[in-house]
């Protein structure tokens, strides 16, 4: 079907969310979207995600297969989901009069590494997308997914399919990449658990790298690294309104900071629940080799959001992270720390509270001021930990909501 209208020669890439395509009746509203927006003449390449929470299903009926499956037959199930949503919205499309096709992510040439589950893009070709761009088609594409060079099919681990995006957007020369959300663009907060929660109009690379890296889910940290490296515009809004969201790019005047106690200026608060934190704590590191080869075959980056090693007349290794993921981690461990004499420290039943970007000059300075907050909320139960541009609060679960409401209001005040 030739194009109703002629198409600008700039391409747009669009990622959906599973949220904004939980139902086929979002699917459809979608659809109904981009027919609109192809009408006024753009050309669109669509990234979809899996429908609502489908790759936990799937990996949830992997698992009761083999609690341990094998991670190539996982990519085979995983990839199954993002298949699902492409097809449903390509016809959804055509149900709107608008010419679509979709492409899995091998049958449009994104080629990764061979890391199963975790891997990484290494080129992507596109030359099947290009064409039936040529031929007037909105091309949906599943994300989350490629194929290595040895014609396995893999996928990029969570957030993959922002990845997906913002790689298509620079192998096409796209004049932008819109990731779009359940929510308005980049907070300051989840603004489900902190309503008081701001809006940024705008970021630079650095500053959404080091949300994304404190576990803000709105954009993968990955994909903002690739669009740094590759110079794609990214812009974060909401897929159920028009609003212009937050806009990513280069780096931008830096924003001014008061003096004294109260310098310290986070860009943002993240709060994971249902955290623990493990470490494990040996005398000498002759165990550390062992242990890195339990960490991959455990596939860890997805078990761990933070980690930490240490080595003097003391070697600690240490971790906070998803409670069930790390129990995993822990149970690996103990056959190695009986052989070792490795002492195990385990906690759960905490949330983690993230005080994100807006690095101090001074940790120390920024932690007496926290400490003081802490005091001021009746709140003594708590651990502190310091990762890169992050400062990650660990305290019990049922102290992490109204925790969170306080820290927002003392460092985003009104």
């Amino acid at each position: 079907m030739p194009p109703a209208t002629p198409l600008k020669p700039g391409i747009i890439v669009r990622k959906y969310g599973g949220s904004s395509l939980a139902t086929v009746g979002r699917i459809c509203e979608v659809a109904r979207d981009l027919a609109g927006l192809r009408a006024e003449g753009h050309q669109l390449v669509v990234v979809v995600s899996a429908m609502g929470n489908t790759t936990d299903e799937l990996s949830g009926l992997a698992r009761q297969a083999n609690p341990d499956p094998p991670r190539r037959e996982l990519d085979m199930l995983l990839s199954v989901g993002e298949r699902i949503t492409m097809s449903l919205l390509s016809m959804a499309l055509a149900a709107e009069g608008c010419p679509a096709v979709s492409y899995t992510g091998s049958q449009c040439a994104i080629i990764t590494d061979t890391s199963h589950t975790d891997a990484r893009i290494v080129e992507v070709k596109g030359d099947r997308v290009r064409e039936s761009l040529a031929a007037g088609y909105v091309v949906v594409v599943a994300g989350f997914q490629g194929v290595s060079r040895t014609k396995e099919i893999t996928t990029l681990g969570r957030g993959g399919s922002d990845t997906t995006a913002v790689a298509l957007a620079a192998a096409l020369g796209a004049e932008r990449c819109e990731i779009l959300k359940d929510v308005d663009g980049v907070m300051t907060a989840d603004p489900g658990l902190v309503p008081a929660a701001q809006r940024y109009d705008a970021l630079d690379y650095e500053e959404l790298s080091d949300l994304a890296a404190a576990g803000c889910g709105v954009v993968h940290h990955r994909a903002v690294r690739y669009a740094q490296e590759h110079g794609v515009p990214l812009y974060v809004r909401s897929s159920f309104h028009d609003r212009p969201g937050t806009r990513i790019g280069p780096g931008r005047p830096a924003r001014p900071l008061p003096r004294g106690e109260a310098a310290y200026r986070p860009l943002g608060l993240v709060v994971q629940e249902k955290v623990a934190w493990l470490e494990l704590c040996g005398g000498r590191a002759a165990w550390l080799p062992a242990w890195s080869e339990v960490l991959a075959a455990q596939a860890a980056s997805e078990a761990v959001s933070a980690e930490w090693l240490e080595e003097s007349a003391v070697v600690r290794w240490g971790a906070i992270g998803p409670a069930a993921r790390l129990d995993l981690l822990r149970a690996a461990a103990r056959p190695l720390a009986d052989e070792h004499g490795i002492t195990l420290g385990w906690r759960d039943g905490l949330s983690c509270c993230g005080l994100a970007g807006g690095r101090p000059e001074n940790w120390t300075v920024a932690r007496r001021r926290l400490a003081m907050l802490m005091q001021e909320f009746g709140i003594t139960d708590w651990m502190l930990r310091v990762d890169g541009p992050t400062l990650r609060l660990l305290v019990p679960a049922a102290s992490a909501k109204s925790l969170a409401q306080r820290l927002h209001a003392a460092f985003w005040p009104d």
